[in-house]
């Protein structure tokens, strides 16, 4: 494969699939992809024991092995100053920072934009959720329990249960 980003190294503090799929991908094409994970549980995807449905083998999951290849991992309590003084220095010397907190967690935390870019004014700051800037989203549905869908990847799912919804509440 091609080294497209030979000599790029990538700040990610991401876990599950969505954002740290694009770092698996960052480092197929060559760069340095340093995983931030926590110390002692790992990402949090690394507990799945089943997902749908499939039994899983903790200790080699496919659903952390795929998006998180080609990484390098290291443990960091980002929920401490000390924590956070690591996230810091490295990335001084990173060219990219890829994350999937949302913004709440991202500030309280002190790793948004506003904190990266005063570290490293020249970082791309790249952030995705696949629950969407704001999380889930949650619904009442007829019988009035709450549903939750994720508003990117069901958008469709989504707007069929809307126009039942309005369908009903209109008939």
């Amino acid at each position: 494969m091609t080294q497209v980003m030979k000599g790029v190294r990538v700040l990610e503090v991401a876990q599950f699939t969505f954002v740290p799929a694009a770092g698996a991908i960052l480092a197929d094409w060559g760069a340095d992809v340093i995983k931030i994970e926590h110390p002692v549980r790992g990402d949090t995807q690394r507990g799945f024991v089943k997902m749908g449905g499939v039994d899983t083998n903790p200790n080699r999951s496919p659903f952390v092995e795929h998006p998180n290849r080609g990484k390098r991992s290291v443990g960091v309590d980002i929920s401490t100053p000390e924590g956070m003084e690591v996230i810091y220095e490295l990335a001084k010397t990173a060219d990219v920072f890829l994350t999937n907190y949302l913004p709440r967690q991202r500030q309280k935390m002190g790793f948004d934009i506003e904190h990266i870019r005063k570290i490293n004014p020249n970082i791309i700051y790249a952030r995705g959720s696949a629950f969407g800037d704001k999380g889930r989203l949650w619904l009442m549905r007829p019988d009035g329990h709450l549903a939750y869908r994720a508003p990117v990847s069901n958008a469709d799912d989504l707007l069929g249960y809307l126009r039942r919804v309005v369908g009903k509440a209109n008939s």
